[in-house]
């Protein structure tokens, strides 16, 4: 009777001596009684269970709030990472990926932090600004029109055709919040390079004025020509027919919409 009292008692001894050291041993980041600590400390990516990380929910990433229990916790965004267990354990990690505007993925560790109740108590991102919006980068939208349906022939003058199709664009542009809007006049390569330069800004400008007078501002707008300098189709051969209509590509205005 008296050795199994002894052998109880260090069984006991021994309980409360692994309990205190995985008390001890559970936190690398000098997590205080009350939950807290100056300088969380996050281990290596390449050590977790899914190193890749996942897509967390982030509505339910959003609803995690100071003294929810480990169970709680896990209900929301599930088991921690780095083989954390529910027991004298008072640091959790996780690898989560956030999908961003541009189509790729950004990858971040979140740690939550739990008091000596077991109650969790703080919250860090690595990096710290990982939950800050990613500007999503400015539309951008071009329109190439033809020149030889948009203007009557070697003429700067809008036809019907070309007229429509502006008013088309402009009800289009109305639709979103215009940046800057960038008209830029081409030709194909007949035609001098004073006579093509003249022809090809004399058309854009035709455009960025009929647009001007659908009620885009006037410092939303410009117009440039550049001639024969930026063709889309290279046809050889001297000016006839079959490769005046193999230039057509080139005989274009191009608008370019830059909305925020």
């Amino acid at each position: 009777m008296y050795k199994q009292f002894i052998h109880s008692g260090l069984r006991l001894a021994l309980a409360a001596t692994t309990l205190a050291t995985l008390a001890a041993c559970s936190t690398v980041s000098n997590v205080d009684d009350a939950g807290k600590t100056d300088q969380p400390v996050f281990p290596k990516i390449s050590d977790a269970s899914m190193p890749e990380g996942y897509y967390v929910n982030q509505d339910n990433l959003a609803s995690i709030r100071a003294g929810m229990t480990k169970k709680q916790i896990m209900a929301l965004i599930g088991h921690p990472q780095f083989n954390e267990g529910m027991f004298g354990v008072r640091e959790w990690d996780y690898i989560f990926k956030f999908r961003q505007p541009d189509g790729a993925d950004k990858v971040c560790q979140y740690k939550v932090l739990f008091d000596k109740d077991v109650l969790a108590q703080s919250f860090f991102f690595s990096p710290a600004d990982c939950m800050t919006p990613t500007p999503e980068a400015p539309a951008v939208k071009s329109v190439d029109l033809s020149a030889d349906a948009t203007f009557g022939f070697g003429s700067p003058t809008l036809s019907s055709q070309g007229r429509a199709s502006l008013d088309k664009l402009a009800n289009e542009i109305d639709m979103v919040q215009v940046d800057q809007i960038e008209v830029i006049g081409h030709t194909d390569r007949f035609g001098s390079l004073t006579y093509n330069d003249s022809l090809s800004t004399a058309r854009a400008s035709a455009v960025r004025d009929y647009l001007l007078g659908k009620g885009i501002p006037q410092s939303l707008i410009s117009a440039e020509g550049r001639g024969a300098d930026e063709p889309l189709v290279a046809c050889s051969g001297a000016k006839t027919a079959q490769v005046i209509e193999c230039l057509a590509p080139n005989r274009r205005t191009t608008i370019t919409i830059h909305s925020k």
